[in-house]
């Protein structure tokens, strides 16, 4: 295909997915598809845009796998087709083996040394100046980390956006769970193949070796500003990534190394990316395009010498989500709130400050995983965002618990920790936990979520790994990512449980055979155990006050015990019932429950009681009949 036809394929497949604003008009280079020449003898190819009168500037470098060609429709940071109303000059290259340098070896050289090498070659341009920035997010942050290792004494900043390029295990086994659609997105966009993956389920001397390479903190050596999104699935990790560059990069840099993280997704699958005013179901006003704002005075400040005050500004700028919207700053790497508030598990999914009682099942069938519902995810499969996950309690393998109504604000700003008891008929199982905020109006939104593999749930690595044995219970540890949010007055807590979380992560066949090969599954019966011997909880970070036990409202139903061997009991149901099963097919039907309801005659596994409460409104309540 030649190199024109190729860019009109990739128009064509942009102006689907921009739109129609953006496909009115097209930016072209001042110098198209200039070859750029590299160490071992093969040649990227670049564009360059230059502002209309500029004889030399500071250049902006842009290296993408996901082709070059696409700024036509419009440059980054707000530029858009306004080329000549701002100071840069911009160079966009693909990378070897992508786009406009497919034909360039993939493996002669290393994509670093390719930055240093289009770095060296800008500096000897006669319309460049003497500095270089880099900007650019996801694979586009990858790449800025490995040139700025390099040290070009040309390369002055960078600016990487939703950016890990540490190759670590933990960026592809979620609590040992492979996120598979992750996976999926990044073998079809080239970057690697699956089976080096799954070929390394157990976190082993590859891995450690892979990870100790691909460090990258010490050698840093400009300043950089670090831009992530709440609802990244790169959140977690840069946080971490930004505190080790503040105490391991060069001395000279330390204090020169700046985070921004906003109520942001990843990007790349959907319209929303960051900075956009909407994110999955719900917009940020105060957000909205804080990123450009921000690059564009760090850019300023570090290339054109403007006196801006940027060296005056907080370290850290992170946003929290929940009704207040708010910006916060601190100078201080570790901005974790101090404390913690953990809330306990309860009978009839409660969660208080004061305990729980009991446990509560559910039937987990890998034939049929719960679903996931935006969230942290990286494949145009899947939404991204925060999305309600209502949908959830239809399913009979969805366990809920929640606060009552918040009298006072309640924040959490940190890692979370679901620290839960679990038994389980088979030998191995997973454990999702989903935390979201319940609005007055009955919407449950997404906040971030977790996964854990029970096989894992005392370490990653095959020495680690231990079955279940059935009826015996085990602490496991769910970690949710760092994040910051706030609950309003009149708003819940709520967490969600089920035994997956499909398709992003790996659905667990439950079967305690070789994991990641086709294979029988097997049902679970999953226990959650919540009482004084198995205290069951979800931990905040952050103080805030205890809650008590809200008490049953009005227009509720509960259902015990569950599990049930033959005679179930129900609480504020009048009139007529049904039973459904994990189908959705009725199984049993009746009226009255004043003697509770012999369940005896039903399988083994998970139900779900249709009813009217004594108020007369359709409710349903959720049981596992052993």
């Amino acid at each position: 295909m030649s190199r024109s036809a190729m860019r009109i394929r990739s128009l064509l497949i942009a102006l689907i997915a921009f739109p129609p604003a953006f496909a009115q008009q097209l930016v072209m280079p001042t110098l198209d598809n200039v070859w750029i020449p590299m160490r071992d003898g093969d040649s990227l190819q670049a564009d360059v845009y230059i502002p209309a009168g500029v004889d030399s500037a500071q250049v902006i470098l842009v290296q993408t796998p996901y082709n070059k060609d696409l700024y036509s429709l419009g440059l980054p940071m707000g530029v858009g087709w306004n080329v000549d109303d701002q100071p840069y000059i911009w160079v966009f290259v693909d990378w070897r083996g992508f786009y406009g340098s497919s034909n360039a070896d993939p493996n002669g050289s290393s994509h670093g040394e390719d930055g240093y090498d289009v770095c060296e070659w800008i500096t000897q341009q006669p319309w460049h100046r003497d500095r270089i920035g880099t900007w650019g997010p996801s694979a586009l942050g990858d790449v800025q980390w490995l040139t700025a290792e390099e040290h070009h004494p040309a390369h002055t900043c960078a600016v990487p956006l939703v950016s890990d390029a540490q190759q670590a295990y933990v960026n592809y086994f979620t609590g040992g769970v492979l996120e598979q659609a992750r996976l999926q997105s990044l073998v079809g966009l080239g970057f690697l193949t699956a089976a080096i993956i799954t070929a390394n389920p157990y976190y082993n001397g590859i891995w450690q070796a892979v990870e100790a390479g691909t460090w990258f903190p010490p050698n840093v050596a400009i300043p950089t500003l670090q831009i992530g999104g709440w609802y990244d699935h790169h959140a977690d990790r840069m946080v971490d990534i930004y505190a080790a560059t503040r105490a391991e990069a060069d001395p000279a840099v330390q204090d020169e190394q700046w985070l921004l993280m906003g109520p942001w997704v990843h990007g790349g699958t959907g319209l929303a990316s960051v900075g956009t005013l909407q994110q999955g179901e719900l917009t940020y006003p105060t957000a909205q395009r804080m990123n450009d704002s921000l690059a564009w005075r760090f850019f300023d400040h570090y290339l054109l010498d403007s006196a801006n005050g940027w060296e005056n500004s907080p370290r850290v700028m992170y946003f929290e989500m929940g009704g207040n919207d708010l910006w916060h700053t601190t100078n201080d790497p570790d901005f974790a709130a101090t404390g913690t508030t953990p809330l306990f598990l309860d009978t009839g999914g409660s969660l208080n400050s004061t305990g729980g009682t009991g446990q509560t099942s559910f039937a987990s069938d890998p034939a049929d995983p719960s679903p996931t519902i935006g969230g942290a995810t990286l494949s145009p499969d899947l939404d991204q965002g925060p999305y309600d996950q209502t949908p959830l309690e239809a399913r009979g393998d969805v366990i809920a618990f929640r606060t009552g109504e918040l009298p006072v604000p309640f924040s959490s700003t940190g890692r979370i920790v679901a620290d839960l008891y679990v038994s389980a008929d088979q030998p191995d199982c997973d454990i999702a936990v989903r935390l979201a905020d319940e609005y007055p109006d009955g919407r449950n939104m997404l906040i971030t979520d977790g996964i854990r593999r029970m096989r894992f749930r005392t370490g990653y690595t095959q020495a680690d790994e231990a079955f279940m044995t059935p009826g015996v219970v085990y602490h496991v540890q769910v970690d949710l990512p760092f994040t910051c949010y706030t609950w309003l007055p009149d708003h819940r807590i709520k967490i969600y449980i089920s035994g997956n979380n499909a398709t992003r992560y790996h659905v667990n066949p439950q079967n305690g055979g070789p994991m990641y090969l086709p294979g029988d599954t097997n049902v679970a019966v999953i226990d959650v155990h919540h009482d004084a011997t198995y205290p069951s909880t979800i931990t905040l970070a952050g103080t805030n006050p205890p809650l008590g036990v809200a008490a049953r409202e009005a227009g509720t139903i509960r259902v015990f015990p569950s599990p049930v061997s033959d005679e179930l009991h129900a609480d504020g149901v009048r009139g007529d019932w049904a039973i459904l099963d994990v189908h959705g097919r009725t199984v049993l039907r009746g009226g009255g429950v004043e003697k509770g309801i012999d369940v005896g005659g039903l399988h083994p596994g998970a139900y779900t009681l249709q009813a009217r409460t004594e108020a007369g409104r359709p409710v349903s309540a959720r049981f596992v009949r052993r």
